[in-house]
C-alpha cells in the first residue's frame, strides 16, 4: 500500500468526488500530461505554420452525475451522496453534497430500513451523510441500497453480507528519531475465507496550549479527523491469509501526538469485484496526469438507475459486517518529538512595536507583565487548533 500522510481539512474532498473527477477525465481524455503534449504541439505549429486557437470542448458535460459512497453494514450504515464536479472546479469548494434524497437499505424479504440525513463539520467543510439503522445483517438474506432522487430511482446489486474477520491488532512504530510514526493494522481470515479488505478510521486527539497561565484563554482542547483515502488490502498472496498494512503516517512533531492520540479503525471485508473497482480508482488517482484514465464503464460500479438504465451513476456499494479496534498513543509512549523550531517563543514587547510601526499587533497577548513579554494568541488559546468539546469516552 502506498504510504499516505494524515489528511488535513483541505484534503477531505471524499473518495466519491475523486471518482467523479476520474470519470470526467475518462470521458474527455484531458489530463495535465495530455495538455503538456498539446503545448508541445502548439509550439511546433508556431514554428512550422499558422495555428488556430485551441478550445477544450465537452470538459463540463459530465458535471452533476450522482456519486454514491458507502457500505451496507450491520448496526449502522453511513452513505454519502454528491454530484460529480467539473475538471476545472476548485475541489476545496466544488463538492456538492446531496441532503434531500430518500435513501434506504432493502432486504430481499421486503424489509426496508430508512435513512435520514445529518451533517458533519462547519463552514465550508460541512459534509452531508445519511444514517441508516440496519441492525444485525442476516447472512442468509441479500441487501441492496435504494436511492430516490430528482424523479429517478437507483439501486445497488443485491448481495449477501460478507463476514468480516476481527482486527488482530493495531500498532505503531517508527524507524528512528525524526522519522514518521507509522500506524499498522493487522488481520487474518481463518481458512482464507476473506482475501480483500477496506479500512477507514477516525482520529481524535487532545491539545494543550503552550502557555496556560492566562485564565481568559482555554488550555484544554480536542480535535478530530476522518480518513479520506482509499485504504485497501489484499491477502491473496500472503501466507495463511495474514495481512499487515500501514494505514496512516504522522510526522513525529505533529500537534496531534503532543498529549494523547486515539485512532479507531473500522475494517470491512469486500468482494474481489469491489476490490478491483476501488484499486482501479486508487491507481488512477495516484497517476493523475495519465492519459489512460478509466472509461465511464469502469467507474459505474454496481449501482444502476432503474428508471433510466442509460443514466450514469458512479460508485460501488458492497455488503459486509464491520469489525473495529482502537489504539491510544500517549506522549509518554515516545512517539512525539518536539519541533526543531519554536513557534511559540515569547517576544519582547519593544521588538513587536519596532516590527509593526509602533502598533502592538492584535494577535499577540501580554504573557509576562514583569518582563513585557508577549505570546502569539495561538500559543495561549487552544481553540486555534481544536475545540473545547471533549469526546464523551475520552480517557484523560
Amino acid at each position: 500500500m502506498k504510504l499516505s500522510p494524515t489528511p488535513t481539512l483541505p484534503q477531505r474532498e471524499g473518495i466519491a468526488n475523486r471518482m467523479s473527477r476520474l470519470y470526467t477525465s475518462g470521458r474527455n481524455n484531458i489530463t495535465p500530461s495530455l495538455l503538456g503534449s498539446v503545448g508541445v504541439g502548439l509550439m511546433c505549429l508556431i514554428l512550422c505554420g499558422c495555428i488556430t486557437e485551441y478550445e477544450a470542448t465537452g470538459i463540463d458535460e459530465d458535471a452533476g452525475i450522482l456519486v454514491v459512497e458507502g457500505v451496507i453494514t450491520d448496526d449502522e450504515t453511513t452513505i454519502t451522496l454528491s454530484r460529480s464536479s467539473n475538471l476545472t472546479d476548485d475541489y476545496l469548494t466544488s463538492v456538492s453534497y446531496i441532503n434531500d434524497a430518500k435513501v434506504s437499505v432493502e432486504c430481499d424479504d421486503g424489509t426496508q430500513f430508512d435513512g435520514y440525513p445529518y451533517s458533519e463539520g462547519v463552514g465550508y467543510h460541512v459534509i452531508w451523510r445519511y444514517l441508516i439503522k440496519t441492525g444485525k445483517l442476516n447472512p442468509e438474506r441479500q441487501y441492496s441500497l435504494k436511492i430516490e432522487f430528482e424523479e429517478h430511482e437507483y439501486c445497488s446489486d443485491y448481495a449477501h453480507p460478507i463476514e468480516t474477520p476481527e482486527i488482530d491488532s493495531i500498532f505503531w512504530m517508527k524507524r528512528g528519531p525524526r522519522q514518521p510514526v507509522m500506524i499498522y493494522v493487522s488481520t487474518h481470515s481463518p481458512e482464507n475465507k476473506v482475501l480483500y479488505y477496506r479500512w477507514s478510521y477516525r482520529e481524535d486527539w487532545e491539545i494543550h496550549s503552550t502557555y496556560n497561565m492566562l485564565p481568559d484563554y482555554p488550555h484544554y482542547c480536542w480535535d478530530k479527523a476522518n480518513s479520506a483515502g482509499l485504504l485497501l488490502g489484499s491477502a491473496e498472496k500472503t501466507v495463511f491469509g495474514k495481512l499487515s498494512d500501514i494505514i496512516v503516517e504522522i510526522l513525529p512533531y505533529a500537534r496531534k501526538l503532543s498529549v494523547l492520540y486515539r485512532i479507531n479503525v473500522k475494517q470491512n471485508a469486500i468482494s474481489k469485484r469491489a476490490y478491483d473497482y476501488f484499486a482501479n480508482i486508487r491507481k488512477n488517482d495516484q497517476q493523475s496526469g495519465s492519459i489512460f484514465a478509466p472509461t465511464p464503464s469502469e467507474l459505474r460500479g454496481n449501482i444502476t438507475c432503474t428508471t433510466d438504465p442509460e443514466r450514469p451513476v458512479i460508485g460501488y456499494v458492497d455488503v459486509s459486517t464491520t469489525t473495529q479496534k482502537n489504539l491510544h498513543i500517549y506522549r509518554s509512549n515516545g512517539a512525539y518529538e518536539q519541533p526543531l523550531s519554536n513557534e511559540c517563543e515569547l517576544v519582547d514587547g519593544s521588538l513587536l512595536l519596532d516590527w509593526n510601526d509602533g502598533i502592538l499587533p492584535k494577535d499577540y497577548v501580554l504573557y509576562d507583565h514583569y518582563g513585557n513579554f508577549y505570546a502569539h494568541i495561538s500559543c495561549v488559546d487552544c481553540t486555534y487548533h481544536g475545540t473545547e468539546q471533549k469526546p464523551d469516552d475520552w480517557p484523560n
